[in-house]
């Protein structure tokens, strides 16, 4: 009974760190798109 437990902890453990590794990536992702946003509008002033 104990390795199924642990079975279900070991994939509860991974959908987290997926979840974690998605969220950086997102984040990531919106803040380079601002940094790009912002160099073309400061370009047209």
């Amino acid at each position: 009974m104990n390795i199924g437990r642990a079975k279900i902890i070991a994939i509860i453990t991974g959908f987290i760190s997926i979840a974690i590794c998605i969220a950086y990536l997102l984040l990531i992702t919106i803040f380079d798109f601002r940094t790009i946003l912002n160099d073309h509008l400061s370009n047209i002033t």
